[in-house]
């Protein structure tokens, strides 16, 4: 039997799954600009009144947890009054904008805040326990930090005529990763802030909170060294979307190195790829400004690709590209072909492309399947490192932009980047966001960060993030945590530099081999590495795991121990040395062989 009671309390969820739906729509909209433009939704808002310690002075702060128990955003204008004073203090005043696309909010570091009367008073009441809440508004908004251009996404409460209040809430996370500020939670409604320590990102902390646990596979490392800072499920396999394009770019660029085509390369637009810039996963700049015939370049079809992340960009150099290797048919397949021999060739042994741009793809039967690029978290970073390493300038040279124009689609036709709040936000250099149903919202980021007087370019994969939102916050904490890394080695003391010679010497490998003789054992060795060598150290003793007594040094890659008695065995060892600057190094160890003289 359903009560009148129970009945209200199931209503109440189902609006709020709905509300929750219906945010979501929201945001996957606007997936396809990053976070510029404003994207209203209507959010569970239960407010919270938070007894604030900065420093062990208590100070009431508002805030909201957004549908989730310590999903928890406060009020910028009340924590900046309760930082006035504190090392951490800012200055924070509105800005009318006419235009989504312009600063909002100006906050200068390092300066009192000049409060405006409203700041620190309590919610007259709070729901905590209660299905009752506010609708809160979510927005994109523009601040002009301490002079720099940044967006995050803020919630601003309602008011009573349906308007947004000019008090922005900001996520806890953010707040350490945009102005430090270091939060710890004490009770539900209490929250400590300590201004003499800084926000930093702890793995073993977001660890233990299972952080990116939910995701489909996460990388973080660094392209220019190889060196893992970071994974989680890294192996698996799973949907990619439209990173698969950094795919496409690479074949691109290998046939503008082959000198099958260029930049200036003009395409006609075949009814194939028209076909796909007419559906529903087209982007403007191309369905409403092309046709079939037309012709457009290979530069501007890369920024399209690159930039807004246009499917049928990607169909037309996939076009381009079979074709000028001399496919006369099927061109899209047997690009596809190649994308896939590439890969095999690269070791990405968990890639599998069936298109050039990653929108899932129907099997043509009754009972349809439904399938889609796939690709491991680790795979993907290989296969970036593999372009920053190979293809850097020709890659950032369109990745590291805001908005490219391309003149052969139209007049006054410009590519958007999908990823500029991370341009604007953490300096990236690129390079590629994704999104599909299965793949959920996927970004493949990079920033160059120094290093002792050397550029450091790390690479952060996220995979199957649930929305917008997720996968920004947590390419932001990975590239964040790289850059805190770098940091704290920096000051770690310098190891002495290796040279590429000594390092050859020390990955040398012997390989050792024995035979009786009268009275003596002769040795035999071969050397397995280019590293040309000094000379060898023989060694001996009488059990395996015993005491290496060295026997003789010799340029010769032989040696025979003798006067030995017979039938006893005895244990033999080789290593290689070299002298580089007056120094010994040595060689990996052989083999060891045990062998009787006859």
């Amino acid at each position: 039997m359903v009560t009148a009671q129970s009945y209200t309390e199931t209503e109440e969820v189902m609006k709020r799954k709905l509300s929750c739906i219906f945010l979501s729509l929201a945001l996957m909209i606007t997936m396809s600009a990053g976070l510029t433009g404003t994207a209203y939704a209507a959010d569970q808002g239960n407010r919270v009144n938070y007894k604030v310690s900065v420093d062990g002075k208590d100070y009431t702060v508002k805030g909201y947890n957004a549908s989730y128990t310590y999903n928890t955003y406060v009020s910028l204008r009340d924590l900046c009054a309760s930082l006035n004073g504190t090392s951490k203090n800012m200055s924070m005043e509105k800005v009318d904008a006419e235009d989504p696309e312009d600063v909002q909010w100006n906050i200068t570091t390092g300066k009192d805040y000049a409060p405006v009367g409203t700041e620190n008073k309590p919610f007259e009441s709070v729901y905590k326990g209660s299905y009752e809440n506010d609708d809160v508004v979510l927005e994109a908004a523009i601040f002009n930090i301490d002079g720099k251009k940044r967006q995050y996404r803020i919630y601003y409460p309602k008011t009573d005529s349906g308007e947004a209040t000019d008090d922005p809430y900001m996520k806890l996370v953010d707040l350490g990763l945009v102005f430090g500020i270091n939060v710890d939670y004490t009770d539900y409604d209490r929250l400590t802030v300590n201004t003499k320590s800084n926000f930093s990102v702890d793995m073993k902390k977001l660890e233990e909170d299972e952080y990116f646990h939910d995701l489909d596979g996460v990388y973080l490392g660094n392209a220019t060294t190889g060196e893992k800072l970071y994974s989680w499920d890294a192996d698996h396999q799973t949907e990619i979307a439209s990173t698969s394009k950094l795919m496409t770019f690479l074949l691109v660029e290998e046939a503008i190195r082959d000198g099958k085509i260029s930049l200036d390369t003009r395409y006609s637009i075949s009814e194939h790829t028209m076909e796909e810039a007419k559906s529903e996963d087209s982007t403007g700049i191309c369905r409403n400004n092309w046709k079939t015939g037309k012709e457009v370049t290979v530069q501007d079809l890369i920024a399209g690709m690159l930039l807004p992340s246009a499917n049928e960009c990607a169909t037309a150099l996939s076009e381009v590209v079979a074709g000028a290797y001399g496919c006369k048919t099927d061109l899209e397949a047997n690009f596809v072909k190649m994308m896939n021999r590439r890969a095999k060739e690269l070791g990405l042994t968990s890639a599998k492309f069936i298109n050039p741009h990653g929108l899932p793809q129907y099997v043509k039967s009754q009972t349809t399947g439904k399938r889609q690029n796939k690709m491991s978290a680790g795979d993907m970073f290989r296969l970036t490192s593999y372009l920053i390493q190979n293809y850097r300038a020709q890659l950032t040279s369109f990745t590291t932009k805001e908005q490219i124009e391309v003149p052969s689609f139209g007049e006054d036709v410009y590519a958007t980047s999908t990823y500029r709040t991370l341009i604007w936000n953490m300096g990236v250099i690129g390079l590629k966001t994704g999104t599909t149903n299965r793949s959920g919202a996927c970004i493949v980021t990079a920033i160059d960060i120094p290093y002792k007087g050397r550029t450091q370019t790390v690479v952060s994969v996220v995979f199957g993030a649930e929305n917008n939102m997720q996968r920004y916050e947590a390419s932001n904490m990975l590239l964040k945590y790289a850059q805190q890394y770098y940091e704290k080695k920096a000051l770690e003391p310098s190891l002495p530099e290796i040279s590429v010679e000594q390092k050859e010497v020390q990955k040398t490998g012997i390989r050792l081999t024995a035979a009786a003789k009268k009275k003596a054992v002769r040795l035999k060795w071969k050397k397995r590495g280019s590293a040309k060598l000094t000379g060898y150290y023989v060694y001996k003793a009488t059990k395996k795991n015993g005491k290496y007594k060295k026997v003789a040094t010799t340029k010769k890659t032989a040696y025979t121990v003798k006067k030995l008695k017979s039938g006893k065995k005895v244990y033999y060892k080789v290593r290689g040395y070299k002298k580089i600057n007056g120094k010994i190094i040595l060689t990996k160890w052989s083999n060891v062989v045990k062998k009787a003289a006859k």
